[in-house]
């Protein structure tokens, strides 16, 4: 069984939940890619303090320049400038695991995101650990796959996880908007788990449509 893993983190929910069980098994080595997402300092901020929570070091790896120079051929600012990301920021990931000496990768992909982006579905992550074995011995997890967002809260909450200094939000302000998808997200996740979170943790109240 491989003794180091490369955690890949964003800071949120889910990451940072993986985060706090593989350091449980692991020698843990933690990567923060930064490829010009709009929230990306407010993620590093968040994925810094986790890491410094459990001692461990965050390594980041900053391409942000190619993210703002795909983001700027369009006519708006985009939350994701990067088409199909997890494509680009794994192959970064494994290079990181080569040179830190790491057999496994852990990647905190929960059962929500498998039907919602191409590049986190099962055919994808099946044929990127078939390119990995390819290359050497290396062991792609994906310990939460078969997770929704609530029972991966459940899962952090049992560990011990400090959720609130965690980061969802796609708009990078201080306090979580509370109106993104992200965010969305996050609290109806929240809520179905019975979990509180900080007084003023988003700026603005969900919006309910009342049933006729």
């Amino acid at each position: 069984m491989p003794s180091r893993s490369v955690v890949s983190l964003s800071g949120g929910v889910d990451s940072t939940t993986l985060l706090h069980q593989e350091h449980r098994e692991f020698a843990v080595e933690p990567l923060f890619i930064d490829y010009g997402q709009r929230a990306a300092a407010r993620e590093h901020a968040a994925a810094e303090w986790q890491c410094r929570a459990l001692g461990l070091t965050l390594s980041t790896l900053d391409i942000s320049a190619a993210g703002e120079a795909l983001g700027a051929e369009q006519d708006r600012r985009l939350h994701v400038p990067l088409p199909h990301r997890n494509l680009v920021l794994l192959g970064l990931t494994l290079s990181f695991a080569v040179r830190r000496s790491a057999g496994r990768l852990a990647l905190a992909i929960n059962r929500d995101d498998t039907d919602a982006y191409p590049s986190a579905s099962a055919d994808f992550i099946d044929r990127f650990r078939a390119l990995a074995a390819s290359l050497g011995e290396y062991t792609i997890a994906t310990p939460l796959v078969d997770r929704g967002k609530t029972q991966v809260i459940q899962i952090g909450l049992a560990l011990g996880v400090p959720f609130a200094h965690t980061y969802s939000c796609l708009l990078g302000r201080r306090a979580h908007c509370g109106l993104c998808p992200q965010c969305r997200a996050r609290r109806k996740a929240f809520a179905e788990a019975r979990a509180s979170e900080p007084p003023g943790f988003y700026r603005r109240k969900e919006r309910r449509v009342e049933s006729k």
